[in-house]
């Protein structure tokens, strides 16, 4: 008689483990989702505690409105300014492609200044979230 293990207990060991994998995955990709909107509320802090930064030493906030971009320039770069003293912020540069401050799945930050649409906040900060599309519940601000 050989020894090993007959087909059937193989057949047994992948379905059991097979079983287990299609109960973690959706916990395993729920946590990394959850890791993920973390970067992104810690990233809208920074540039926010910048923005108070910036607006404390030029009296407001920078006008515009669109993707970051020009606003991360703005507040990691000198400015022709005696009144400037940063550097503000501080980024990755894997965050940062094409003159965009990239959010985890891909979409640049969205900032406005003015704004009139949330009261509790001089200026708009955001990210798109994981479904890309702007002014969705997923949306992940300073608001």
């Amino acid at each position: 008689m050989k020894s090993g293990f007959s087909l059937i207990e193989i057949l047994v060991v992948l379905a059991i483990a097979s079983i287990l994998a299609t109960l973690g995955l959706p916990a395993a990709l729920k946590a990394r989702q959850r890791g993920l909107t973390g970067k992104v509320e810690a990233t809208l802090a920074s540039i926010e505690a910048a923005l108070v930064l910036y607006e404390t030493d030029f009296g407001d906030y920078p006008p515009g409105s669109g993707t970051a971009g020009r606003l991360v320039k703005l507040l990691s770069e000198p400015v022709e300014s005696p009144r400037w003293k940063g550097p503000y912020f501080g980024y990755k540069k894997r965050d940062y492609r094409e003159g965009e401050l990239i959010d985890p799945w891909g979409m640049p930050y969205r900032y406005h200044y003015p704004q009139s649409i949330h009261a509790n906040t001089p200026f708009l900060l955001y990210s798109c979230g994981p479904d890309r599309t702007e002014r969705t519940p997923d949306d992940l601000g300073n608001w």
